[in-house]
């Protein structure tokens, strides 16, 4: 018979998906009006190796959230709670722990929560997990942190073009930040403690942001060349996705590795897709005819695969496309990304409104289009060169019409004088 773990907790602690929500609150009265006032805390619950809660490590969790709750009930019954926002700690708070019941509030079950879980092992692979946070709020440490940080990401094997951009940093820097606020507001960390009283970032600062290298779109030419090869190496697969992805625009992972046949209209000749990234799902595209063959081709075999289109995995699609980076001579700065930013800034060249390449895109907010994806490629500068030569033209002949009349009209004044 299944535990139910729910039932197990006592009023105040409540079991919200992995980890145990801790509840005091007070009735004051403030200026004579009456106010509620509540105060939470989290606990993580410990789980098995299989990943699953059993009810001995439930337990051990339980207890510890029994105790947090009895130094939270405490201060909440203090004299003067409530009146005041100046709010001692209680307990100074370990890394790990503030950590994990911070991901369990807020990252916890989002589409935000895969890359952050990446953010959270730099930073409980350099500090100590039972390190106090008072400890680790220190110039010295923040530094040796960053150092850490930029040799991690720069180690890592699908870093293809083997550098490190201070964006990645300071994304790690920014979960350090949102530790940081959640400690003091949990009363685990006395703001007096922090790297700098002073700054809203309490001393996690940015990096300041590089200027990168606009990158170049794949023009048709190398697409197909990239396809050439990668058939002529029986490698199929990939040249097809590889396409596929160029007439498309998907995000890799969520989208193009989740893409299920099942929601291609072949009829219509559209397609639809879920984008965790936004947590909706895609407008009805319609696929350009290359894309529609292609499905059509893999249509029953995909269907006989859990409708499955590419059986192709990502590390398998970063190793090809290094080969063919070399082989086709691509530009330094190709990565398997290369394929949306192409799709993005065709559409832009194509001249089609904002709006709608941003939908097609997916992105949220139009800014995310214009600033980081539409990218100025050879052929938007060629048009924009050319229609100052347009301009040119037009002005040229314009003025020797004009000269020409007045030369005309000059002859017959003189002529109508002379007579």
């Amino acid at each position: 018979m299944a535990v139910d773990f729910k039932k197990m907790c006592p009023r105040g602690i409540r079991l919200r998906d992995n980890s145990l929500e801790i509840q005091s609150s007070k009735t004051v009265f403030v200026d004579g009006e009456k106010k509620v006032n509540r105060e939470f805390s989290y606990v993580p619950v410990k789980l098995g190796a299989d990943g699953q809660m059993n009810q001995e490590l439930f337990m051990q969790s339980l207890t510890e959230a029994i105790k947090v709750k009895t130094q939270l009930d405490a201060y909440v019954s203090a004299s003067g709670y409530g009146k005041n926002k100046v709010r001692k700690a209680f307990e100074v708070g370990t890394v790990k722990e503030t950590v994990d019941a911070l991901f369990a509030k807020r990252w916890a079950g989002t589409p935000q929560e895969r890359n952050i879980k990446i953010y959270i092992k730099d930073i409980l692979n350099f500090f100590p997990h039972d390190a106090r946070l008072d400890a680790i709020n220190t110039e010295e440490q923040r530094d040796l942190f960053i150092q850490f940080c930029k040799d991690e990401v720069y180690n890592r094997p699908m870093n293809n073009l083997n550098s490190v951009s201070n964006k990645s940093i300071n994304v790690r820097l920014g979960i350090m930040r949102a530790v940081t606020q959640y400690a003091i507001k949990e009363g685990m960390l006395d703001k007096s403690k922090v790297i700098d009283q002073t700054r809203n970032d309490y001393g996690w600062t940015n990096l300041p942001q590089q200027a990168t290298k606009k990158k170049q779109p794949l023009t048709e030419a190398e697409i197909q060349e990239v396809y050439n090869e990668a058939v002529a190496d029986g490698e199929t697969e990939f040249a097809d996705a590889f396409v596929f992805l160029c007439d498309t625009g998907m995000r890799h992972q969520g989208e193009f590795f989740k893409f299920d046949i099942k929601n291609v209209n072949f009829k219509s000749k559209t397609m639809q897709f879920f984008r965790p990234k936004t947590d909706s799902w895609s407008i009805h595209i319609p696929m350009t005819d290359r894309v529609f063959d292609m499905l059509k081709n893999r249509r029953e075999q995909a269907l006989r695969n859990g409708g499955k289109a590419f059986d192709i995995t990502q590390s398998r699609i970063r190793t090809l496309c290094k080969r063919y980076k070399e082989r086709c001579n691509l530009p330094e700065h190709f990565t398997p990304y290369a394929t949306r930013h192409t799709f993005i800034t065709r559409l832009v060249e194509a001249n089609n409104p904002p709006n709608v390449v941003r939908d097609l895109a997916g992105h949220s907010c139009i800014e995310t289009t214009l600033t980081f994806y539409a990218y100025t490629s050879d052929k938007l500068i060629s048009s924009a060169i050319q229609s100052i030569n347009n301009v040119r033209e037009t002005n040229d002949s314009s003025e020797k019409e004009a000269s020409s009349m007045i030369g005309h009209n000059s002859r017959n004044l003189l002529k109508v004088k002379g007579e």
